[in-house]
């Protein structure tokens, strides 16, 4: 592997974390931003909203505790025994939303009272009011003049009592009066909220969230504010929200969810040049160790018949063969090698030019059939001394195409040689069929066969299938075998034979084809 290949793998392998940290947080004060953004928009219209409600709710203890002063002030000055009665005469105009008027003296003995209700609505009352309302009363915090109010739900009904100390003549006594929140909540809320109908949702909930004035506003979401009476109806809470709200919470998460595509694309996109640039640099490692083992294997196969061709010529040279027999079997041998020697260099320097782009095959008409018998009859020469027969199954309607004779040579010759190699020493046969379409070329031994997981990447350069550590060979021979054939528009094949030994073959396409017999012939020839 060069140097400068070590240094961009490193430079990969240091960079990804850096980047994958740096983007995890940049992701992260992305979505922080959005989310703050958002936020900020909420709060502005939370706090506008915040600022209408404290402005209702001050409306509404006002308007009930001026009231209470129009009753209480109404009472002052008059004997206790006399002040229901007198109540009762102006009640309605001075306090509509006053349902009853009592007077208890310290020791919460009720000494006189007013109901505007019916006999038997008021007899209800004023037992609720002895049993109930009155035991709740805080009379005693001081001071004795200090106006007070009590809250209270009881038996499905709402209770709103205020109370107020007073001294006659130098009798203390309080006067307590019942204020009707049906009628508060029919005939004042209403106006309350009229002017901003427009704009804004308001309704009132109890303790329980039970709904005692106004629409739902579950779809308000965060956009909803609340706020409790603070000393008159603090059993209720006035709840505001924009009608627009559920739009607004819908906008917000719509948005939310964008901003997250947004950043998580971003992220993924970035993560994924990240990965593909490791992926690369990993791929370049892989790509060069099989480069310094193809260069080695290269070495050794050039060596080898170089060192047979040597040491056979200085053994004729020196004449220290005497016998012709084995004058011409080193000959034979040396021819051997040499021929083996051409067809590697051919495949090296086939390989370094579509390596560079440059390597062209020049389709002329030439006749197919001859061309195979010629190739299997050179490798008889280098098969047939081995003791391993090699035949050849040619249909007969195959005679002329358009191919390039060297290139088609020489992916026989490696299919040839592949078959050789690792078919140990079983028959080769090379077959020739047509099919729709394409002529198959392919060769056929005896061997163990191809493993499953290699079919597919045997003819991927530098791979060496099986046992590669014992059996010579460059890993480039089959690749050129898948260049050559889709130069001539085909594809390449492997697989097992019906006995168990391996097929590996390529096409022709239709536009080599041009000029064929069309003849049918039955059967094959067989050499």
């Amino acid at each position: 592997m060069s140097s400068s290949a070590g240094k961009r793998r490193l430079i990969a392998i240091v960079t990804l974390p850096v980047l994958i940290g740096a983007t995890s947080i940049l992701g992260y004060y992305l979505w922080g931003a959005a989310a703050r953004l958002s936020s900020l928009e909420e709060e502005a219209i939370v706090e506008s909203t915040l600022l209408l409600v404290r402005e209702k709710v001050e409306s509404i203890e006002q308007m009930i505790i001026s009231a209470d002063h129009r009753v209480f002030d109404f009472a002052r000055g008059r004997q206790p025994e006399e002040i229901p009665e007198a109540w009762r005469l102006v009640a309605h105009q001075i306090s509509p939303s006053v349902r009853a008027l009592l007077i208890v003296d310290e020791a919460r003995n009720l000494i006189g009272e007013s109901v505007r209700a019916s006999r038997s609505d008021s007899q209800q009352f004023l037992d609720v009011f002895q049993n109930v309302l009155l035991p709740a009363l805080d009379l005693t915090r001081p001071p004795f003049e200090e106006l007070r109010h009590l809250h209270l739900a009881h038996g499905g009904g709402s209770y709103l009592l205020s109370a107020l100390g007073m001294e006659h003549e130098g009798e203390r006594f309080f006067v307590v009066i019942h204020h009707d929140t049906g009628y508060i909540v029919r005939n004042e809320f209403p106006h309350l909220f009229t002017s901003e109908e427009a704009q804004q949702q308001f309704n009132v909930v109890d303790e329980s969230n039970r709904r005692i004035f106004g629409p739902s506003l579950a779809r308000a979401g965060d956009y909803l504010v609340g706020l409790r009476f603070p000393s008159t109806l603090y059993g209720w809470r006035l709840q505001v929200a924009p009608k627009q709200a559920p739009e607004l919470a819908e906008r917000a998460r719509t948005r939310q969810f964008k901003d997250a595509e947004l950043i998580l694309g971003s992220l993924i996109i970035l993560l994924s040049g990240v990965s593909f640039l490791l992926y690369a640099a990993l791929k370049e490692r892989k790509l060069n160790a099989l480069k310094s083992e193809f260069i080695a294997n290269v070495s050794h196969e050039l060596k080898t018949p170089l060192s047979v061709i040597r040491m056979f010529t200085e053994m004729l040279a020196t004449g220290r063969v005497k016998s012709v027999e084995k004058q011409e079997r080193y000959l034979e041998m040396m021819m051997r090698e040499s021929e083996r020697l051409s067809g590697l260099i051919d495949n090296v320097l086939d390989f370094a030019a579509i390596e560079r782009g440059n390597q062209r095959y020049e389709r002329r008409e030439a006749n197919l059939s001859l061309l195979l018998e010629r190739a299997v009859e050179t490798f008889r020469h280098r098969a047939e001394p081995l003791g391993i027969p090699v035949s050849m199954e040619i249909e007969k309607s195959i005679l002329e195409a358009r191919i390039d004779e060297q290139g088609i040579l020489l992916a026989i010759f490696n299919l040839l040689d592949n078959a050789l190699k690792y078919g140990e020493e079983t028959p080769i046969r090379l077959r020739a069929r047509r099919i729709p379409g394409y002529i198959e070329l392919s060769v056929e031994d005896g061997g163990p066969g191809i493993p499953a997981e290699a079919e597919r990447r045997i003819f991927d350069r530098f791979y060496r299938a099986g046992k590669k550590n014992e059996v010579r060979g460059s890993g480039i021979g089959l690749s050129l075998v898948k260049y050559i054939a889709s130069a001539h528009g085909g594809y390449v094949f492997a697989g097992r034979t019906e006995e168990g030994g391996a097929r590996v073959g390529f096409s022709l396409s239709d536009e080599a084809l041009e000029g064929l017999t069309e003849s049918a012939i039955q059967g094959n020839s067989a050499s």
